[in-house]
């Protein structure tokens, strides 16, 4: 398994954004092969958090980043963030 990792930072008043898009991620990840959950964590107090998606492959999550509505929404919520969008790739170790 693995999993996609996301940092994010925002102003904090962009929370309702942010949550928004986060949303309307979750069908288009679920429609890919070898997706296996999405997690959305924020501090909207600090206006920053992560999304982690996880896969059953390197395959599947390199593949789900070439999907034309992963990137729309990707770049739509890149809009509103501070900094650049900097995904990076796990193996998952432990899962409990």
């Amino acid at each position: 398994m693995n999993a996609r990792v996301t940092n994010i930072r925002f102003s904090p008043n962009m929370k309702a954004e942010v949550v928004a898009v986060a949303q309307g991620l979750a069908p288009v990840l679920r429609s890919q092969g070898g997706f296996e959950g999405l997690q959305v964590l924020i501090d909207p107090d600090e206006g920053e958090g992560m999304i982690v998606s996880t896969w059953g492959t390197e395959a599947d999550v390199q593949a789900s980043e070439a999907n034309p509505s992963y990137i729309g929404l990707m770049s739509m919520m890149s809009s509103f963030l501070y900094g650049r969008l900097t995904p990076k790739t796990y193996e998952v170790s432990v899962r409990a």
